[in-house]
């Protein structure tokens, strides 16, 4: 058996970025441990190159691992809409799932339509009613925390829609301001189970210990790549929570269950929060994409599960493909 290792070019070198290389070390590995022959294919600006080298190749699926193209987040629809159009298994989300996420502002309002809770938020028109702050300035696209630090922070309804206009200026592409909750934050990772309904993994809490008291605690893009910063050694993940929390984490798994609903949601998925003053949760985003390295919170997730990566990759691997492996590996 072959697969395909499909991944984003490494011609974008950001500590991000790099991290696809170090799931696509690992779950190669995984792989061939499984008796399954791989082939890497970095997925850069062409999808008729990467077509091409599928044929070629003549995979029986796919593994896919592109987190970007041609310089974006917002187009990685279109790399499962490829393997569909090429009718080869493919690990992760559809191509309509992946569409529907791409933009973070249509991500929200499809939660606030389906009435799950997400913070108010604006991009170039602001709503009348909206009071200052505090507000938080995103990408729609973008993933990783890309262009956040605790300047993305403001007070005033206006500055937010001005940093919304001069990020879109410096970054490219759109960008957004959202209500910032000043509480807790939670990451709760799933995993489909043998039927394909989501398993909700460990809940972990990211805690801000001895957090400068000048920034605001969000896990910015120093806290999450730049391991000597300060704020990486104060953002600490913990999956210790008191009996006052149950209630907290059984809201939290049920909200899970609905946006894999929602969204239609297969193989790893990620659901963040906030949680305000009040213990109500708030949906950050929804991420049907997450990093998978072991040294990731998916993967350490799945530890607390008494799972291992090989646990994990059997399990996100298509329902016939899984079939075969066992088969073989008997």
């Amino acid at each position: 058996m072959k697969a395909a290792l499909v991944y984003s070019g490494v011609s974008a070198n950001s500590a991000d970025n790099q991290d696809t290389l170090v799931q696509l070390a690992e779950i190669s590995a995984i792989l061939k441990s499984l008796n399954i022959e791989t082939v890497e294919v970095a997925f850069n600006d062409s999808v008729g190159e990467v077509e091409r080298d599928l044929f070629r190749i003549k995979p029986d699926f796919v593994f896919n691992l592109v987190e970007t193209l041609n310089g974006t987040d917002s187009l990685i629809y279109l790399v499962a809409a490829l393997y569909e159009k090429m009718k080869i298994p493919y690990t992760g989300c559809s191509a309509i799932s992946l569409a529907m996420l791409a933009s973070k502002i249509h991500q929200k309002q499809m939660l606030r339509h389906a009435g799950l809770p997400t913070a108010d938020f604006f991009d170039d028109e602001i709503d009348a009613d909206f009071s200052d702050g505090p507000w938080i300035v995103k990408s729609d696209s973008e993933h990783a925390s890309v262009g956040i630090n605790s300047d993305s922070v403001v007070q005033v309804v206006a500055e937010a829609e001005q940093r919304v206009k001069q990020s879109k200026k410096e970054f490219g592409g759109e960008w957004f301001a959202e209500r910032y909750i000043d509480g807790r934050e939670f990451n709760l990772s799933l995993l489909p189970n043998k039927i394909g309904k989501p398993r909700v993994l460990p809940p972990a809490e990211i805690c801000f210990v001895n957090f400068p008291e000048d920034k605001p605690k969000i896990v910015d893009y120093a806290a999450k790549w730049d391991a000597d910063s300060e704020v990486y050694q104060a953002t600490q993940r913990s999956f210790e929570f008191s009996a006052s929390d149950q209630n907290l984490l059984l809201k939290l798994e049920k909200i899970c269950h609905q946006c894999w609903q929602l969204f239609d949601l297969r193989g790893a998925a990620r659901v963040d929060f906030r949680i305000d003053s009040d213990n109500n949760p708030w949906i950050l985003e929804v991420n049907a994409n997450p990093c998978l390295s072991s040294d990731a919170g998916f993967m350490v997730a799945a530890k607390k599960a008494e799972l291992s990566p090989h646990d994990v990759i059997k399990k996100l691997l298509p329902g016939t493909i899984l079939t075969k492996v066992l088969s073989q590996n008997v």
